[in-house]
C-alpha cells in the first residue's frame, strides 16, 4: 500500500458509507475532545495502575481519581453525550452492551425490591461505564490510540516491575504483599504451599495481575515490532523479561491458559492456521516442562474442581424466575460462599441471561469486528491499525480466555480492554477500501448474539453437569 493511498487527497479517500450516518471520525480529521481532556484521560487511566494514595501514604484520602475522572469528563462531556445518541449507539453496540450490564445490575435488584441494592449496584457500575465513556471519546484519532498503548503499557510494566521486585525481595515496597496459597499435595500427602505474586489496587488477586501480564506483554510486542522506533525498540525487551518472570511468579494456571489463548491468536491472524496448529502442538508438549505445576490443569481435583463446584451452585440459583434478570448483583457469595471465579457464570448468576448477555454481548461485538477487520476483502488502509489488529485480537483472546477464571464482570481492567477495542473499530471503520460500519445494533447481530449468548449457557450448564463432582 503507497503513502498515497493514506492522503485525504486520494481517490479511496471520499468512498460512501453504507447508510445514512456520516462516520464518526476520519484519518486526518482534528480530535472532537481537547488534548487537556485527552491527557487527563492518560492520568486517569496511570491511577488504575499506580495509585498515588498507595505509594504515598500522606495522600491517602485524597479524592485524587474522582477528581480526574470528573475533570475529564467536564471537558469532553459534549463528545460524551454525542456517544450516547441513537444514531452513534446503533453503530457502536459495544457501547449499547455495556449500558446494558449497568441497566441489569439496577434491574437485578429492582425485580426482587431491594432498594438499598439497587443504589449501591447503580453507583459501582456508573464508576466503570464512565471510564468506557471517556476512553471511546477522548482516544479518538489513531495517534491518539498509540499513545494511550504506550501509556497503558508503561504504567502497567511499572507496576508489575515493583511487585516482582518486591517478590524476588530485592526490595521491599510497603505498598507490595503476597500471598501463600495451596499448590496440591506431596507425595506423602502434606499440602504444600506456595508464593504468589500479587499485584496492587485492584489487582491483588494473583490472576488479576497475570491476566494484566498477558495483555501487557502483547503491548510490548506490538511495540518492540516497531521498525519506525529504530534501536530503540530493542529496549522493550527489558519489561518483556520482567513480564515473564511476574507470570511465572503469580502460580496462575488462568494465567498460563490466557497466555496460551492471546499467543495461538495472534499466531493464527499474524501468519495463518498452519503455524497456530504447530504453536499450539508444541505448546501442549513443552507447557509441563517448562511451567511445572503451574502448566498442570486439573478439573478433577483441586481447586479446579472447587471452582467447576461453585458454578454449579450458582447456575442452580437461577433454575427458577430469576433466570432473566438475575438474583442480584454482589449476591453470588450467599449462596456460593465464595464468587464464581468465572465472569460469565457470575454474570448469568447475578443478572440473570438478560445481563449475561450484554456482558458476553461486550466480547461478542468485539471479536466480531475483529473478524471482518481481517478480511482480505475489506482492506485497512491504515498501517498501525492494520499492523495492530492481531495484537488486539491477541489480548481480547487472552482476557477473554481468563474470565473462565476470574469474577471481573463489573471491574474497570476489563472494561479498559472492551473500549481498547471500541476504540480500534471506531478507527478502524473509515480507514477500510471499501468503508463501511464493521457492526450495528441491528436485528441479524442481535439475533446471532441472543444464540450466542444462549449458546454458552446451555455449555456452562452441560460442563458443570458432566465435570461437577459432589459428595
Amino acid at each position: 500500500m503507497s503513502s498515497a493511498a493514506l492522503t485525504p487527497n486520494s481517490s479511496n479517500w471520499n468512498t460512501p458509507w453504507r447508510g445514512v450516518n456520516a462516520p464518526r471520525i476520519v484519518f486526518g480529521e482534528q480530535p472532537r475532545t481537547s488534548p487537556v481532556a485527552f491527557l487527563l484521560f492518560q492520568l486517569v487511566n496511570a491511577t488504575v495502575f499506580l495509585r498515588p494514595a498507595e505509594i504515598v501514604p500522606e495522600l491517602l484520602g485524597l479524592p485524587i481519581y474522582e477528581g480526574l475522572i470528573f475533570s475529564c469528563l467536564f471537558l469532553s462531556i459534549n463528545t460524551v453525550r454525542n456517544e450516547l445518541t441513537p444514531r452513534q449507539l446503533y453503530h457502536n453496540p459495544i457501547t449499547i452492551c455495556v449500558l446494558g450490564v449497568w441497566l441489569a445490575c439496577t434491574l437485578s435488584h429492582v425485580t426482587h425490591g431491594w432498594l438499598q441494592g439497587v443504589i449501591e449496584s447503580t453507583t459501582l457500575f456508573f464508576k466503570t461505564a464512565l471510564y468506557f465513556f471517556l476512553l471511546v471519546a477522548c482516544v479518538d484519532t489513531p495517534g491518539r490510540f498509540r499513545w494511550f498503548l504506550f501509556g497503558t503499557a508503561i504504567c502497567s510494566v511499572i507496576m508489575i516491575s515493583c511487585c516482582v521486585i518486591d517478590y524476588l525481595e530485592w526490595v521491599d515496597f510497603v505498598f507490595v504483599t503476597h500471598v501463600t496459597d495451596r499448590n496440591g499435595e506431596d507425595l506423602t500427602g502434606e499440602t504444600e504451599l506456595v508464593l504468589r505474586m500479587r499485584g496492587t489496587g485492584i489487582f491483588e488477586d494473583p490472576n488479576d495481575i497475570s491476566l494484566l501480564i498477558v495483555a501487557t506483554a502483547i503491548l510490548c510486542c506490538y511495540f518492540l515490532t516497531d521498525v519506525s522506533l529504530a534501536y530503540f525498540r530493542w529496549l522493550w525487551f527489558v519489561p518483556m523479561g520482567i513480564l515473564v518472570t511476574g507470570l511465572i511468579c503469580t502460580r496462575s494456571r488462568g494465567g498460563i491458559l490466557s497466555g496460551g489463548a492471546a499467543l495461538l491468536t495472534y499466531i493464527l491472524l499474524r501468519y495463518g492456521r498452519g503455524w497456530s496448529v504447530m504453536a499450539a502442538a508444541l505448546g501442549m508438549i513443552a507447557l509441563p516442562i517448562l511451567a511445572g505445576r503451574q502448566g498442570e490443569i486439573d478439573i478433577e481435583d483441586g481447586t479446579g474442581q472447587e471452582r467447576i463446584q461453585m458454578w454449579a451452585e450458582g447456575l442452580d440459583a437461577i433454575k427458577s424466575p430469576d433466570i432473566l434478570f438475575g438474583i442480584g448483583q454482589g449476591t453470588y457469595q450467599d449462596i456460593a460462599g465464595l464468587v464464581a471465579h468465572n465472569s460469565y457464570v457470575h454474570s448469568y448468576v447475578e443478572l440473570g441471561f438478560f445481563g449475561g448477555t450484554f456482558f458476553f454481548g461486550c466480547f461478542f461485538f468485539a471479536a466480531l469486528a475483529l473478524y471482518r477487520v481481517t478480511d482480505p476483502k475489506l482492506e485497512l488502509r491504515h498501517p498501525e491499525l492494520r499492523r495492530f489488529a492481531p495484537y488486539l485480537a491477541g489480548i481480547l483472546a487472552g482476557w477473554g480466555v481468563g474470565m473462565f477464571s476470574l469474577s471481573r464482570c463489573y471491574v474497570i481492567p476489563t472494561y479498559m480492554v472492551i473500549g481498547m477495542a471500541s476504540c480500534f473499530i471506531a478507527l478502524a471503520g473509515p480507514q477500510l477500501t471499501k468503508a463501511c460500519w464493521l457492526i450495528a445494533w441491528n436485528q441479524q447481530h442481535v439475533q446471532k448474539l441472543v444464540m450466542g449468548s444462549a449458546g454458552l449457557l446451555a455449555f456452562l450448564y452441560v460442563f458443570v453437569k458432566v465435570f461437577a463432582r459432589f459428595g
